[in-house]
């Protein structure tokens, strides 16, 4: 009777195999830096009302479920009017996303368009904070706006109010602002 090699391996290993892990709680055993799951290339659409309102692109999501957070890398943000047209359009090389408050921290090389505005904001970092829905800069970091008509104000320590619709520099502000013309 022949015995294969195949077959004398695999007795080896099973032999050196235990299935009994008796107590062990895989779970715990995981380190809180370790991610719960890891998506690519990732479309997430947030529907309301029966229709898309934004929709966020992602080249990787990493999910940890205990620190209720997400890290979110080479990011695209769409917002969608109720027409379906899109109103506001972004990237961000990486956002942490709070899953319990739905705040945001944006960073690296922030570009961020609307279309209502004719305008765009760039940074290299942001912070969301949902329940009062304000965008705000670092004090020492430079935010510039750009609109489609030539204007430009750049200016450190930005703060933009949705709810009130008012933007703001708290300091180092300078710029360009275009007149329009008026009829004498």
């Amino acid at each position: 009777m022949r015995i294969g090699f195949a077959t004398v391996v695999l007795a080896v290993l099973a032999a050196g195999c235990s299935l009994d892990y008796g107590q062990t709680d895989l779970a715990t055993e995981i380190s809180e830096d370790t991610a719960d799951s890891i998506l690519f290339r990732v479309t997430h659409t947030v529907v309301r009302d029966g229709r898309p309102r934004f929709i966020v692109r992602s080249q990787r999501i990493e999910a940890f479920g205990q620190q209720r957070r997400q890290y979110l890398y080479g990011v695209e943000f769409e917002e969608i009017d109720a027409q379906g047209g899109s109103v506001t359009f972004g990237v961000a090389d990486f956002a942490e996303y709070r899953t319990d408050t739905e705040d945001f921290d944006l960073s690296g090389n922030l570009r961020f368009y609307s279309a209502a505005e004719d305008a765009w904001l760039t940074a290299e970092y942001l912070f969301w904070e949902n329940e009062t829905r304000t965008l705000t800069s670092r004090p020492e970091e430079t935010v510039v706006l750009e609109r489609g008509d030539g204007a430009e104000i750049r200016g450190r320590g930005f703060v933009a109010e949705m709810a009130r619709s008012m933007l703001r520099f708290e300091d180092g502000v300078s710029g360009t602002l275009v007149e329009e013309d008026r009829p004498e």
